[in-house]
């Protein structure tokens, strides 16, 4: 049954709105099974399927890995990175790093300032950061940039709004909250997702009782990334591959089920040639991970034809006349 679990997971990485059906075709299983388990693991909140907005859209410009180093307890950098909107993940770590964080801001100064209040944090004894050159593959950041060309409209901000707390969310039942057709809203739910303005899938709880481990992958590399950056892609559990400016060339993150597993991604890791050292750190306790971001700003921001202000409520009204509008 854990193998069950663990190839459920990845079909939702891949699809998070995947159905029932496709993902009982693709398990062998019965539809009733499939239901069974993808119901069981969200109730248990095992597993959260949540839509992600991509941070171009939300002006978040300045994306960063931060590592930081601890010569104390690692309680005041997790308080100091839950006062952060920019921190969007941080995690316990083995190794080097107690903490590995997210950062995810407007501006490079505005990174900047964030950083250096987790630096002066009690217990920190150094932060290194990377930034990310180009994001390969990602559950909640995507491929980059969006479509420049796509524009929104209130509409779709609502739908947004909606599968970041639930991006399963019937298309009947997502209609219906922001006064669209079912038709209408499964148009605009597939735009977004095919101009990879968000994307959905599964946040998976690795604290506690979690049956699954996370593992991340600091590389340096002698003559390029591209053999390591096909390797990772072709394995099968990677969440997370980025080509970075610092100290790393290369960071990847593995969801694997055993620690026989993770050497195994290791050790074929080591023997590339164009691989020049590698570093591995263990995920022990996943502490935050926030990637739904408030859009009322962004709708308080659009202006009608007419030169005013819309808002949540206005606009939901609005919804609830042109339900022809797809």
């Amino acid at each position: 049954m854990h193998d069950l679990d663990n190839r459920l997971i990845r079909l939702l990485q891949a699809d998070g709105r995947a159905s029932f059906s496709e993902l009982s075709k693709q398990l062998g299983v019965t539809r009733s099974v499939a239901t069974a388990k993808v119901n069981e693991l969200t109730s248990s909140g095992e597993l959260r399927i949540v839509a992600a907005v991509h941070p171009r859209l939300l002006g978040l410009a300045a994306v960063a890995h931060v590592s930081i180093q601890l010569n104390g307890s690692a309680r005041p950098a997790l308080d100091k990175l839950s006062q952060l909107d920019g921190a969007v993940f941080a995690s316990l770590t083995t190794g080097r790093y107690g903490i590995i964080a997210e950062l995810r801001l407007p501006t490079v100064e505005r990174l900047y300032e964030d950083v250096e209040a987790i630096r002066l944090s009690e217990g920190v004894a150094a932060v290194d950061v990377l930034m990310y050159k180009e994001v390969v593959r990602s559950l909640f950041l995507g491929k980059e940039p969006p479509d420049p060309g796509l524009e929104l409209d209130d509409a779709d901000l609502l739908i947004l709004g909606e599968l970041q707390l639930d991006g399963r969310l019937g298309f009947e039942a997502l209609g219906e909250r922001i006064g669209l057709s079912a038709s209408a809203a499964r148009n605009r739910v597939m735009r977004l997702l095919d101009a990879r303005v968000m994307q959905i899938g599964p946040i998976r709880s690795r604290s506690g009782s979690s049956r699954a481990m996370a593992f991340g992958f600091g590389i340096s590399t002698s003559a390029g990334t591209e053999e390591a950056i096909a390797f990772f892609s072709a394995t099968p559990g990677v969440e997370f591959i980025a080509s970075c400016f610092g100290r790393y060339d290369l960071v990847a993150t593995a969801g694997v089920s055993s620690l026989d597993e993770m050497y195994e991604i290791l050790d074929k890791v080591r023997a590339m040639g164009s691989v020049a050292s590698v570093e591995s750190w263990l995920h022990l306790k996943i502490v935050q991970e926030r990637y739904a971001k408030p859009l009322d700003k962004m709708l308080a921001t659009r202006t009608h034809a007419d030169g005013q202000p819309t808002d949540l409520g206005r606009a939901s009204k609005g919804f609830t006349k042109t339900r022809h509008d797809a």
